[in-house]
């Protein structure tokens, strides 16, 4: 579902590699040998400038969303940020092309990135990647068009394409964010259309989007059934519908659950929620906080299908959805009646109750 940078430094730098000593794709032992040096120690396998630009930005991903998230130490995560910027910087200004054999003439995810850490506010950012999309876009088409060798063609089938699917998920996510839910959905499809499989699990923010437009759940089914390629491939095989239920992923459930709601069929919305609240330890717990997780400024960031982790994300980035009804003074907030459901207290301990009411952290949980 999410993207994995390390995974990707390693294939770039193993193709790179292969290239400069003009040993065959199809020699297994060769990626084998080259794949087990990146593991003990990438720094031989990084010759060029655009090779440390790649590594560069692999290790930006790991600070930014994977570590500097969870840092207690306000003082220390700024600093680890400002390191991170400033690897960018060098990424960014390393990705300039330096002759006809580079892979990766345009580093894009650097561009992306930086601004995505420097931008005054979220609209700022929707702006650059709105007034850049195009430009991504026809820089991907010349890379493809231009790919000559057995190399060159193995990354325009797949690495090549990843920084503009990243650029596209990033758009639709954060004008989802910024309330612009049309702009959101037509990001989603276009990545759709261009990569039926989605590697970038962009299907789930068009699904939260389609539910802040009002799409009635026929509609969010259709969705579903029109982009099945990825959907299935994360589902197993059930022989009785209601069973294919329980797997659908907590975007879906969320988004189905909140047009029930908005429709007052509350024994639908209930059903869904249901099945949320039984879908992964600590469900119910999750379904309570509803947590806001950092935006990956990278991709996505990278969960277990099927684990609470993956229910706190989705919720997180539910919350436009969630946020349903507030500032009417006759109408409780859709997150509220999900937090205060029956179907969710009954499952909690009554320590997490009793510390929540209190506005004590509860340190029982694993979440």
């Amino acid at each position: 579902m999410a993207f994995d940078p390390i995974q990707e430094d390693c294939h770039r730098l193993v193709l790179e590699a292969l290239r400069r000593d003009n040993i065959p794709l199809t020699d297994g032992a060769a990626v084998e040998r080259l794949m087990e040096q990146f593991t003990r120690n990438p720094a031989p396998l990084i010759v060029h400038d655009r090779d440390r630009a790649g590594h560069l930005i692999a290790k930006v991903v790991e600070a930014v969303d994977y570590r500097i998230p969870f840092i207690p130490d306000d003082a220390q995560a700024e600093q680890e940020e400002a390191a991170a910027e400033n690897m960018l910087r060098e990424a960014a200004a390393n990705a300039m092309p330096r002759g006809p054999a580079a892979l990766d003439p345009a580093n894009w995810d650097a561009q992306r990135m930086l601004t995505a850490l420097t931008a005054e506010s979220n609209e700022e950012y929707v702006q650059y990647l709105v007034s850049k999309c195009d430009e991504v876009e026809h820089d991907l088409a010349l890379k493809i068009a231009s790919a000559q060798d057995p190399y060159e063609r193995e990354a325009a089938g797949d690495l090549t394409r990843r920084p503009y699917l990243r650029w596209l998920a990033a758009l639709a996510s954060r004008a989802l964010i910024s309330g612009r839910y049309r702009m959101s959905l037509e990001a989603a499809n276009r990545s759709l259309d261009f990569a039926p499989n989605d590697p970038a699990g962009v299907r789930h923010t068009a699904m939260l989007a389609m539910a802040k437009l009002e799409y009635p759940a026929e509609e969010l089914k259709r969705f579903r059934s029109a982009h099945s390629v990825p959907y299935l491939a994360n589902t197993p095989l059930r022989r009785r519908p209601k069973d294919a239920e329980r797997d659908l992923d907590p975007w879906t459930l969320i988004a189905l659950m909140g047009a029930a709601w908005r429709e007052l069929d509350y024994e639908s919305a209930e059903h869904y929620l249901c099945i949320l609240a039984r879908s992964c330890p600590h469900a119910a717990e999750a379904l309570y906080f509803q947590t806001e997780f950092p935006d990956g400024v990278y991709a996505r960031v990278n969960v277990g299908v099927g684990s609470t982790d993956e229910l706190v994300l989705a919720l997180s980035e539910a919350t436009p959805v969630l946020q349903e009804g507030l500032g009417a003074p006759d109408n409780a907030s859709f997150a509220a009646w999900v937090a205060t459901n029956d179907i969710v207290r009954s499952q909690i301990d009554e320590r997490i109750l009793r510390a929540a009411e209190q506005g004590l952290p509860f340190k029982g949980g694993d979440l």
